[in-house]
Parts: structure tokens; sequence; C-alpha cells
């Protein structure tokens, strides 16, 4: 199972009234399982196997901060909104995660180059599960939004 963690990369979601990042973002999420089919046969002395289908998952966690204001980014409201009110195929959006932006910090550049312009994955998902953790009473809660995607998730650059 591939991982790809970012914590102070964005997430830009659209729920229907275009593409935007989500507010007060602490972290994201994806996983890419390929189940491994087994494709041995009598005559065989070792196991031999085949890449199975694409499974991306993943979440992205950020602070509640209610907001009805979506001209810059999608906040706690449109979210949870969005999750508890639509069901079915109403539940796809549109997710762009984004691994890397123009800005390489000094020790961070190891090959003295970088993309430019942006790196990031694509596609539709679907929003699963959501839950609110209040780990800390004196911090505010987060909003933790599971998806499973709808097909391939693609990798791009520009």
């Amino acid at each position: 199972m591939a991982v790809i963690v970012g914590s102070d990369g964005a997430v830009k979601i659209d729920l229907g009234n275009g593409s935007k990042y989500i507010a007060n973002t602490l972290s994201w999420q994806c996983r890419l399982n390929r189940d491994m089919l087994r494709r041995t046969t009598q005559a065989d002395e070792a196991e031999k196997r085949t890449a199975g289908l694409a499974d991306w998952t993943g979440d992205f966690a950020f602070q509640m901060q209610f907001s009805d204001d979506t001209a810059i980014a999608q906040s706690s409201w449109q979210m949870l909104n969005f999750a508890l009110s639509n069901t079915d195929d109403q539940l796809k959006a549109e997710l762009v995660l984004i691994l890397q932006r123009n800005q390489i910090l000094p020790d961070y550049n190891i090959f003295n180059t970088s993309v430019q312009g942006v790196v990031k994955l694509t596609g539709m998902v679907v929003i699963g599960n959501v839950s609110l953790n209040c780990q800390d009473p004196e911090q505010p809660l987060a909003l933790v939004a599971e998806w499973s995607a709808d097909g391939v998730l693609v990798l791009q650059r520009g």
C-alpha cells in the first residue's frame, strides 16, 4: 500500500459551488491500495501474483470554524452540511490534493531543482464518514472527513 501524507499541503474540493480550498486544514492523507491476486498454477514451484484493482482512499482533517462565506474557502459549515444532508451520488465531490507548490524550502530541495507550478492529485471522491474530534477542550474541534475515490486519482503538474 502506498501512502501519501500532506501536513502542510492543501486540499481543494468542489461541493457543487466550484472548487475552493478547505479552510483550516490540519492534515490530509491519501492511500493507494492494490490487492494482490494469486495466479499460481499446480505446475509452479513458487507463488505468482498480479496486481488487482486500484483503490484510492483517504481523509482530511480541519479545525471547526463555522462560516457561511464560500467566496474563498469551504468552511466546516459547508463540509458538515454537505455530509449530513446529502445521500448516494450527491456525496460525490471533485477533490484536489496539493502535494507541492512553487515555493520549496531550501533544506528540502535536495536535488537543487523543483517542479515548477503545482503538483497535485485530482479526481472524483465520495465523502463517506465524518467524525468530530474534541481531544483537547482548550482547542477547536477537529472535523475529519473520510473519502473513497470514484475511479482513479490523476497525478498532474502545472
